[in-house]
């Protein structure tokens, strides 16, 4: 039987996954555009399942929002849905991939999907047409999806191996009935 409530270790592992998504894009913030936010955020789709995905997907986006100053509800809600795009096809059209070589090229995907939603704010608040700005961020949606391909293409499978160590220890072996 499946549950359906949110348990305490359920929302302190999403919590700390999504507290990791936001750190690792800090910690690499000189390096425009390369992140693991794409290979962590399709590694939680695989292991973690939609909901809490798209919750942790949530939390990200309101503390980068929020630290980074440029907290525009215009560029959040569009930040959201791009990210949200990722565990949505997961674990749904793309449920049965799990070959890294395979999630490498739907990270090239999602990068471009990702940067193609944020064409609709950055048209309407940078005032300017949807060539210009495809003009202007065409190098950067490469990079990422650059990024995102190599990263996945190397790290997946082995982080993923860690995540199955660390997440699904069983509990009894930690607290004594």
């Amino acid at each position: 039987m499946k549950k359906s409530y949110i348990t305490v270790k359920d929302i302190t592992i999403t919590s700390i996954f999504a507290v990791i998504l936001f750190v690792q894009e800090q910690l690499l913030f000189f390096l425009p555009n390369i992140t693991f936010t794409m290979l962590l955020i399709v590694l939680y789709s695989k292991k973690l399942g939609c909901f809490k995905t798209i919750f942790i997907n949530f939390v990200y986006v309101l503390l980068d929002n929020l630290f980074n100053g440029s907290f525009n509800l215009l560029f959040v809600v569009f930040m959201f849905i791009g990210w949200s795009i990722v565990p949505i096809l997961l674990n749904t059209i793309f449920k049965k991939v799990n070959n890294n070589i395979l999630l490498s090229l739907l990270g090239i995907l999602f990068s471009f999907l990702y940067s193609w939603v944020l064409i609709i704010p950055g048209c309407i608040v940078f005032n300017t047409d949807i060539i210009s700005y495809l003009k202007m961020d065409i190098t950067w949606e490469v990079v990422m999806a650059t990024s995102s391909f190599l990263t996945i293409l190397f790290i997946y499978e082995p982080l993923s191996k860690l995540f199955d160590k660390i997440l699904f220890l069983k509990e009894d072996k930690y607290i004594q009935s």
